[in-house]
């Protein structure tokens, strides 16, 4: 009884190791791992290369350890779908914080830009302001009298510049009075007929005539000379 006890120890002990060449007879926890899973996918693909010697090392049977390395790799291909996923929203994010940045830099760009065309404008225009002042208070230009009118007419309420402005123009239009009575006063007395009896250099005649004051043509002048009509009371103007 005791041999055939030794006898059966000894056959289990060779079918054992019979049976580690069999990959689906192999009792390593494998099955038991991958059962459980993995946490990462460095963890999987350690568990895809034990599947893949698993699978070299098996000479029969195989189609279970084979089953197990399909399994194993599809662990490590959905990790790494996952990796790619998240590497992909990374680089999504990176590329939207570069656009925005590079938005927000082309914005200040343009503020910028815009700015410095307003700045120039503005000094464009307080130049071209000051030289209407300066014309039309000192000078009485009435185009540079009417722009000034036209900045009053669309200055703020509390433009500190209207009253300087106003002044001005104000200025300008007593220029621009004064002026206009002067040629008021002035024209009469380019109108009015030479003085008879001043005599002076010669002056033309009308229309080749000299009138003498009583009422006859000079004989002799066709225009006015010293000794015209000085017979018949001296020069007058023809009728």
């Amino acid at each position: 009884m005791r041999r055939l006890a030794v006898s059966w120890l000894a056959f289990a002990t060779l079918l054992a190791g019979c049976h580690h060449r069999d990959g689906s007879r192999h009792d390593d926890a494998f099955r038991s791992r991958l059962a459980h899973g993995c946490r990462s996918e460095p963890d999987c693909l350690v568990l895809e290369l034990e599947a893949q010697a698993r699978v070299d090392r098996c000479a029969s049977f195989c189609e279970e350890v084979e089953a197990d390395l399909r399994a194993s790799s599809a662990l490590v291909a959905r990790y790494r779908r996952q990796r790619e996923a998240r590497q992909a929203r990374i680089e999504a994010q990176r590329q939207a914080g570069e656009a925005a940045e590079a938005e927000r830099r082309r914005a200040e760009l343009e503020a910028a830009e815009e700015a410095r065309r307003q700045e120039e404008a503005a000094h464009a225009a307080e130049l071209d302001l000051a030289a209407s002042e300066l014309a039309c208070a000192q000078q009485g230009d009435p185009a540079a009298c009417d722009a000034l009118l036209r900045y009053l007419a669309g200055a703020a309420p509390r433009d500190e510049r209207a009253a300087q402005v106003r002044a001005s123009h104000e200025k300008g239009q007593r220029l621009i009075a004064e002026r206009g009575a002067r040629g008021a006063a002035e024209a009469p007395a380019r109108a009015r007929p030479p003085d008879a009896g001043r005599s002076g250099a010669p002056r033309p005649a009308s229309e080749g005539r000299v009138c003498c004051c009583d009422g006859t043509l000079s004989p002799t002048c066709t225009y006015v000379k010293r000794g015209c009509c000085s017979h018949h009371g001296g020069v007058c103007a023809c009728p």
